[in-house]
Formats: C-alpha cells, structure tokens, sequence
C-alpha cells in the first residue's frame, strides 16, 4: 500500500454490527448516505481557509508579473498645452508639447534579484497551497470521524442506559419481596443515574461534531458510512530508515522552509545592489507647436526632435544605510537556516513517534479485541451468577461498565491508530484524495441512525 494518509481524527467504529450514520446532502440525495470523498468535495468547495491559500497563491502569481513589468520597456507618453501671456506683446503665444519616452533597464542589480526573489517566493506560497490542501484532507476526516465516534459513543451510553435501567428495576422488583438489599437497589440506582449523565453528555457532544462537520462543508448532514469494529485497516510500511529518507525529502515543512531560505539569500542580493551602478536607455521624441505668436522667432518654431541616449547612475555614499541592510539581510538568511534545521529535526522526530505509535497500537487493539470478548463472556457469566445468587449485583454492574469500557477503548484504539496513520502520511508530504478513497471503500452503509433529539 503506497500511502495511508488522511486526518481521521476519530474514527467511528460501530460496536456489536451497528454501523454508525449521519448524512450529507451535496451531490447525495436528502436520504442518501454520503462517504467521506462526498464529505471532501462538500468541504473543498466551500472551506475558506483553502481558498484563502489559493487565493493568496494567485496574488503572488500577480507579484511575479510585476516584479517582471520592471525588467521589460517602459513608454511614457506626455503632453502639455500653454497660453502665455506677458507685458512684452512679442511673447504672447500659445505653445503645445507631445512626447513620447521609451526606458529600458539595461542594468539594475536589485531588479534582477529581485525578479529571482519573487520567483523563490511564489514557490514557498505554492507549498503553503500544497500543505492547505493536505490539511484540509485532514480536518475532513477528523471532523467526519468525530461525527461518528462520537455517535458510537452515544450508542454505548443508550445500551447501558437501557441494561442499567432494566437492572435497577429488577432489584427493586427483588427488594419488595425480600430477594435483595436496600445496598443492591442504591446501587442499581447510583449506575443508571451514572448512565443517564454519560448519554446527556454523549447528545452534546454528537451536537457539537455536527456542527463543526457543517462548518466545514456548508451543508447539513443526516447520515454518514461507517467503519465496522472488526474492520482490517491497511498496512503501513514502518521502517524507520525508509521513513526518515522520505521526509527528509518530501516534507512540506522542510520544503517551505527551505524555500524561504532561499529567498532570504535573494534577499542579500537585492540590498547589494546599492554599491552597483544603474546603466538606462532612454529613447524620446517631442512634437512642439506654437501658435498665437506676434513675431516669429528661433524659439516659437514648430519643430520635431527624436533623441536616444544611456544614463549611468553610480552610487558613492549612502551614509552606511546599503551596509546595514546587506548585514540585516545575512542574518535574516542565519534565521532562516534555523528554521529549516528545526523543521527537519522535527519532521525527523515526528515521524519517530509516529511509527512507533503504530507499532504498539496494532498489538493495542489485538489486545482489546480480545478484551471485549472476555468481558461479553464475563458480564454473560456474572448476570447468571447473580441470578442464582453466586454473584452480588455490584459484580454484575462492574462487569457491565467494564463491557462498555472495553468497547469504547476499541474504538477509540482503531481511531487512533487510523488517526495516526494519516497523520505520518501527511508528515511525509504524500497525504492526497487517494488516501480518501481507500477507506472511503472500507466504509459500510449504516445499519441504524442515532441522532439526538432536538
């Protein structure tokens, strides 16, 4: 499997066969269940702070034709029309200028640079689009598997709720003929009133994840596709040394950064060019016209001139002002560097932990597949005991929220390990819609709906 990416920030996974749901309503009908690729193409029509980057990107893309504009002619076109009137009558006229200027760069140090400079920048933008995009992957699956964990989460809460409150009933329906103490109905009572505040608080939060899916895509959402709690997920290739060359190399961060190392070095360069000379070519043609004159001379004829000539401005002294600058540019430059060292040993650390976060969460979830199962078979085993008076009814409470515990920790472990997964293909800078796609066909049609009541 090539990449594993993706920001499945909890990932729902239905307990027992219930499938959780929830539904989109772009492109999919109002009864439709949407997935997460329709979930994504909601979200990257409508999110703003992707096209906040695209749109910043397009501004830069601007600056590169201007900072080109000053490398190419520039044609100036001037007119001018007077009426002048004096004492002397032999002065009197009225005089009408038109030229038009051509001047052509033909060398000017901190143009160039600058050009190359803004050239480096729209690079670095153009990374911040990429890492938009990534991100916006990520927040998409997190807040879709958000909406699902926490509907999972809610149907737990309902389960025990329901067994909670049908226990209580028992012991009380045992204490009124003498089968159970006032102690076993107490704490009958105290798991359901504990059960009842989990589901308050499961509603609430499925509310809010909601929400924050709606913000993302614009729409309201009804029904979402599910992940089974037995579902396989990919493997991911955890060699360190593999994983390490690759970020090295394909990390976003580390590419802005090096970037902007670049364009701080251009930097230098653009502040240099005050110790070098300017060098223009200057091409100009002038129509002059008079009229309303009294007497004719050398300096009222109508006359046309056409000159062409090169300006050469040379720098002496700027009072120690190019100096400075040129030093405050080098340690922008050493900055920079920094940065781009920090962002590698972070890369190189992130993807450390993320390995081997991946590692020990395959055992972890082995581990609580099995621990569900022994505590189906243990609370299984208790309420029988209880029935025929082996067991206390504190046992068979405990049994049961330690069946609930166990569930939900296994769910919570797929999400992590899922979550985890994406993220190290986003830290690796190979995070695309692809890696929607793959679990996109892992995802089931829900089996029930749980959406809180308004």
């Amino acid at each position: 499997m090539k990449k594993f990416n993706g920001s499945m920030s909890r990932l729902g996974l239905v307990v027992s066969s219930s499938i959780l749901g929830l539904a989109s309503v772009t492109n999919v009908q109002a009864s439709a269940t949407a997935g997460l690729m329709d979930v994504y193409q909601m979200a990257s029509m409508h999110d703003a702070t992707l096209a906040q980057a695209r749109a910043t990107y397009q501004s830069d893309q601007q600056g590169l034709k201007t900072a080109r504009s000053y490398l190419l002619p520039q044609i100036q076109a001037d007119g001018s029309y007077f009426v002048n009137d004096s004492s002397n009558d032999n002065s009197d006229m009225t005089s009408q200028d038109m030229s038009v200027t051509l001047n052509q760069s033909l060398y000017q140090h901190e143009t160039w640079a600058g050009y190359e400079q803004v050239k480096q920048s729209l690079q670095t933008s153009k990374y911040v689009v990429q890492t938009a995009e990534q991100n916006l992957i990520l927040r998409v699956t997190e807040a879709y598997f958000n909406v699902l964990l926490a509907q999972q989460d809610l149907q737990l809460f309902k389960a025990k709720e329901k067994a909670d409150k049908t226990q209580l009933e028992r012991a009380q329906a045992s204490s009124e003929v003498g089968l159970a103490s006032r102690v076993d109905v107490l704490q009958a009572k105290s798991s359901y009133d504990l059960s009842k505040s989990d589901r308050i608080t499961g509603e609430n939060s499925l509310d809010i994840s909601l929400e924050e899916l709606s913000k993302l895509t614009g729409k309201s959402i009804r029904h979402l596709k599910g992940l089974s709690m037995q579902v396989v997920l990919p493997k991911v290739d955890l060699n360190k040394a593999n994983l390490e060359a690759r970020v090295e190399s394909q990390n976003l961060a580390i590419k802005q950064a090096a970037s902007t190392v670049l364009t701080a070095e251009q930097e230098i360069e653009v502040q240099k060019g005050g110790y070098w000379p300017t060098v223009n070519l200057q091409a100009k043609y002038t129509d002059s016209a008079y009229s309303d004159f009294t007497s004719v001379t050398v300096f009222n004829r109508d006359a046309q001139k056409t000159s062409i000539g090169v300006t050469v401005s040379m720098p002496l002294y700027s009072g120690g002002g190019t100096g400075s600058q040129v030093s405050a540019a080098r340690f922008q430059v050493t900055a920079a560097r920094e940065a781009l060292r920090d962002s590698q040993e972070q890369a190189r650390l992130d993807v450390r932990i993320q390995a081997r976060t991946l590692e020990a969460g395959e055992s972890l979830i082995s581990a609580l597949r099995e621990a569900v199962k022994s505590n189906d078979a243990f609370l299984e085993a208790a309420e029988e005991g209880y029935r025929v008076g082996l067991k206390s009814l504190l046992e068979v409470l405990t049994a049961r929220a330690n069946q609930y515990s166990a569930r939900k920790n296994l769910v919570a472990a797929i999400h992590n390990q899922v979550l985890t997964s994406l993220t190290l293909e986003s830290t690796l800078g190979d995070l695309t819609t692809d890696d929607l796609m793959l679990f996109d066909k892992l995802l089931q049609e829900p089996v029930t709906t749980a959406k809180p009541k308004a």
